[in-house]
């Protein structure tokens, strides 16, 4: 390969280093953070599907990342101009296997939200909106793995030029379609619980409160945003691909971390002087209805149903860890109110 003046200056230049720490950084965080989960959760015996999501996501994140770093030997960090051709291809084999990784990882970190919300938010009239997401994320996740399976017939064209075969057009326009689509699923996954967290019958500081532990996946959907940009490839690619790489598991990590960070109550009722009121409940949230002669008593986030019907009680469920009660005299005529606090 010819190279110009300016290309044989440059051809030192490396990002493998410094993709290969953070990488294992970031790899690093994503275990730190489902461990803690995996143990606040058998802290408190509420081990759940959605904490098993959690780990089938971190397992998948972590073959993302180590793709990532086996693509750095074949030169991923590099100017493409000092590869060989041989590099070229298996540089390209780990960049598709990199690409399968993020993907399921992505799906499964979004069915960790899907499940934890399935599980604590018993509204009967919300209970199919939530499975219809988690029906609807599986459908289109396992569409879009098919989909990058068949980029290529035989798949080897995908990264071998000496191979003869037929390719989708288009595929930046595919990436970002595809980009554009986790985009909206990532932020109705954020806010589909907040109708309800509204509807609450709470002090406003406490909704805020609650918003604020739901919406923490707006630095996912930020970061998702962010990375578009990166996804239409530039001519010395192995170079180029080392932000768009990194930015991918940024996003992952994020949603890991906002899945389990609300979950790490136990945790910090641990920790001598974090929090010390905290430590003085046990790990459920509770609505107490007093209905005259009857009281009736589950675990709940805080839900009311958002179609204009009466407020309903949900069936027992852990929530994220914490204990808080919230009791209420339920007569709507006379305009009842809850009363929050924490049991001591």
């Amino acid at each position: 390969m010819n190279i110009t003046a300016e290309q044989a200056a440059r051809s030192h230049e490396s990002k493998s280093e410094l993709t290969v720490g953070v990488s294992s950084g970031l790899m690093a965080l994503a275990i730190l953070l489902v461990g803690l989960r995996l143990w606040c959760r058998r802290h408190i015996k509420a081990l759940g599907l959605d904490d098993i999501a959690a780990v089938l996501g971190l397992a998948f994140y972590i073959g993302c990342g180590s793709s990532i770093i086996a693509m750095t030997h074949y030169g991923l960090g590099k100017h493409d101009w000092t590869l060989t051709p041989a590099q070229i291809v298996l540089y390209g084999r780990c960049f598709w296997f990199s690409i399968i990784f993020y993907a399921v990882s992505l799906v499964w970190v979004k069915l960790t939200f899907l499940l934890q919300y399935y599980r604590i938010m018993s509204v009967s009239n919300m209970r199919w909106v939530y499975m219809s997401f988690i029906i609807f994320t599986t459908l289109w996740s396992v569409t879009q793995i098919i989909m990058i399976c068949l980029i290529c017939v035989p798949l080897e064209a995908r990264w071998d030029r000496s191979v003869k075969g037929k390719c989708i057009p288009h595929e930046t326009d595919m990436w970002h379609v595809n980009g554009v689509i986790h985009i909206v699923l990532d932020f109705a996954i954020i806010v589909m619980p907040l109708p309800i967290v509204w509807n609450l019958n709470l002090p406003r500081s406490q909704k805020l409160l609650l918003s604020g532990i739901f919406g923490l996946g707006i630095f996912t959907v930020a970061i998702a945003v962010f990375r578009l940009h990166w996804l239409t490839p530039a001519p010395d690619i192995t170079w180029w691909n080392v932000t768009a790489a990194l930015w991918s598991l940024a996003e992952v990590v994020s949603g890991i971390a906002c899945s389990c960070l609300p979950t790490y109550k136990p945790l910090l009722v641990n920790i001598k002087g974090w929090l010390p009121r905290l430590g003085k409940g046990d790990s459920t949230i509770r609505l107490q209805e007093n209905t005259g002669t009857a009281c009736t008593e589950s675990t709940l986030v805080g839900t009311q149903d958002m179609f204009g019907s009466e407020p309903k009680v949900p069936n027992s469920a852990w929530v994220y860890g914490t204990q808080t009660r919230i009791t209420a005299n339920k007569d709507l005529e006379a305009g009842g109110k809850f009363k929050k606090f924490m049991q001591r």
